[in-house]
């Protein structure tokens, strides 16, 4: 009877998951085919995206992307969603000089964002968005955050953030899988493809991932990832300072086991003691921190999750640094400016 049950569960999983990819499909097709309007702005959009539900590190690329872009005297405006922010309508969370909200009302993705003084909006209509800070903020250029599917706002430049521990190739739609659209779907309407999650994977393992997108003859680029420091947001350390000691991990990310798996490999390279694990939902709320009683001299969480905590005591984020080869900035410059 298990074994009967299993088959079924699994056949009603597959039958969603093939009604759930084909009306995904046909609702990008309503809108690329001109049944749906798509709306403009009045300035160039640069989407950056993925396939996947949560957990492919969206957010540290679109901070890289700003800052480089910023860095090369361009001025930038992440339009984001907000998602499970606490307010409604259209948000100004930063101009890039000071932040207007806290965490709860921008959502904590956003909120992070405006942290590394990037000028950012929320709202479910990022059309609305982008129209409400012009004037207001000076723009030459939008990043779409969590882009890929917001079909209604036409773009420059789609940008497929592919997870390497996890690529969308490898993986089903919804709900059998993590997939929000079929994997023919990156294929056809990505313009660059970028690789991250790459610091647990070997030089063979990337070159693979490298190898199979290239086929598609889209731009690909490999994630350069970089921890080498903990946070308070205040201030920076070295991650020397864990030597020798006891460590607690907890976070609330859509991938928790990836940051646990980094973690350990630094655990190796600094020598300290991971002894406590706790994975919490993604957008975890935390509205009481609720840490075990347990003998560790540090906790480490992620950027994500320390925005949302003001009890710091002990507790420290582990900076994740993410750029790619300059090619990249170039080619993107390259699209929407010449």
């Amino acid at each position: 009877m298990s074994e009967i049950y299993r088959e079924l569960k699994e056949f009603i999983l597959y039958f969603l998951s093939q009604v759930y990819g084909f009306f995904a499909v046909l609702r990008r097709d309503l809108y690329y085919n001109g049944f749906i309007r798509q709306k403009s702005l009045p300035r160039p959009i640069i989407s950056v995206g993925n396939l996947s539900v949560g957990g492919t590190g969206k957010t540290p690329i679109v901070i890289d992307i700003a800052k480089k872009l910023q860095e090369r005297g361009y001025y930038v405006v992440v339009l984001s969603r907000g998602y499970k922010r606490k307010s409604r309508g259209t948000l100004l969370v930063s101009d890039g000089k000071k932040i207007y909200t806290d965490w709860k009302s921008a959502g904590d993705e956003p909120y992070l964002i405006a942290k590394y003084g990037i000028p950012v909006v929320v709202s479910k209509d990022r059309y609305k968005a982008g129209k409400f800070v012009l004037g207001k903020v000076d723009v030459d250029v939008f990043i779409l955050d969590d882009g890929f599917q917001h079909y209604q706002l036409k773009r420059d430049v789609d940008i497929v953030v592919v997870d390497g521990t996890k690529p969308f190739w490898e993986d089903e739609v919804l709900p059998l899988g993590r997939l929000r659209e079929p994997p023919e779907v990156a294929i056809e309407y990505a313009d660059i493809f970028l690789i991250n999650k790459v610091y647990t994977l070997d030089l063979i393992e990337i070159k693979r991932l490298e190898f199979h997108l290239e086929k598609y003859l889209k731009p690909v680029f490999v994630a350069k990832e970089k921890f080498e420091k903990l946070t308070n947001f205040e201030d920076d350390f070295p991650l020397d300072i864990l030597y020798r000691k006891r460590v607690g991990l907890f976070a609330g990310l859509g991938n928790n086991k990836q940051f646990f798996k980094v973690m350990e490999k630094l655990s190796r390279e600094y020598d300290f003691c991971i002894t406590e694990r706790i994975s919490l939902p993604d957008h975890y709320n935390y509205k009481k921190l609720e840490l075990p009683d347990v003998d560790v001299d540090y906790w480490i969480t992620t950027e994500k999750d320390l925005v949302k905590l003001s009890y710091r005591y002990r507790i420290l984020a582990l900076k994740y640094e993410v750029s790619f080869d300059e090619k990249f900035y170039d080619e993107l410059i390259d699209r929407i400016f010449k």
